[in-house]
Order: C-alpha cells, then structure tokens, then sequence
C-alpha cells in the first residue's frame, strides 16, 4: 500500500494525512516500502530457516499483492479492515501450531 501511494495513475480521494505526506515524496515512500519488505523477508528468513523462509517471503508477498489489488480498487472492505485480516492470519500462521 505504500508503494501504490507513489502512483500518478491511481488517484484518491480520501487519503489520509500520513498517505498525503508520502504520496507528497515518492522517494521516501518508496524507500519506506522497500525496507518494510526487506524486514519482512529478514524475519521470514529467521523463523523459518534459508530456503524455506525465501519461499514463503515471496509468497506472502504475492498474496498481500494479491488482497490489495483485489479489494482496494472496488472498496469492498476499508484498509482497518484489511490490516485485521491480515494481523488474524499472521496470528494464526505464529502462534497456533
């Protein structure tokens, strides 16, 4: 969601005052974005060992990718929404073995 603030072909009407100061450098937007993935697959990585760890980073990253295109443009669910989906999954994923 970070790196589609820095789209000139995505308009938004309803931006919050954090997504306006990103969207307003997309340098540091950017930059954000990509150290929010490279700490996501440095923990990956950790917790579930090398290859296995890369393997699930990427597919993580494609459905995060995935839920965000399918659910953003058409507003069915608001982002509060998404992010709960998304804390319930990783909650499930961690915790419950």
């Amino acid at each position: 969601m970070v790196w589609m603030l820095t789209s000139k072909r995505i308009g938004w009407k309803d931006r919050t005052k954090l997504g306006e100061r990103l969207a307003a450098k997309p340098e540091r937007a950017k930059f954000i974005s990509v150290i929010l993935m490279l700490f996501a697959f440095i923990l990956a990585i950790l917790h579930l060992g090398v290859g296995s760890g890369l393997f699930a980073a990427i597919v993580i990253l494609m459905a995060m990718g995935s839920v965000i295109v399918l659910f953003f443009p058409f507003r069915y669910v608001s982002m509060s929404w998404i992010f709960g989906l998304y804390v319930v999954s990783l909650f499930i994923e961690l915790f419950i073995r």
